[in-house]
């Protein structure tokens, strides 16, 4: 019994070892990757690229049409006024009321082994 916690004890200190060694080499090694890329263009390039490359047309186009109705209604009211907001008030007020319930009519009302009872055995 003793050898096979023992060998057992030897594998798990093993994976745990090569696991840290993996953790701690695995930074480094992305910065080698990082260092042998090449330098990227400057974001300023970057951006005159891609305003250059836009359709300034379409965009003024967008930019004149009226906007549409977000979330596809025009019903202006409130989430909780909704059918579903009533029921979302509704089931959370009843989770309140049935956590407070519980709690008040609870039949233990304490653990016999912290108060010392015979009915707490301890190996």
């Amino acid at each position: 019994m003793i050898r096979s916690v023992i060998g057992s004890t030897r594998l798990v200190a093993g994976a745990l070892a090569l696991l840290l060694g993996l953790t701690l080499g695995a930074p480094p090694a992305a910065n080698a990757r990082e260092a042998k890329a090449p330098a990227k263009a400057s974001i300023a390039a970057t951006a005159a690229a891609a305003v250059a490359r836009m359709d300034t047309r379409a965009a003024v186009r967008l930019d004149q049409d009226p906007p549409a109705p977000a979330g596809g209604s025009a019903d202006n009211r409130s989430f909780f006024r909704s059918g579903r907001g009533a029921a979302v008030l509704v089931l959370l007020a009843a989770g309140v009321g049935y956590a407070i319930y519980s709690t008040r009519n609870d039949i233990v009302k304490q653990s016999p082994c912290r108060t010392g009872g015979p009915g707490c055995k301890f190996p």
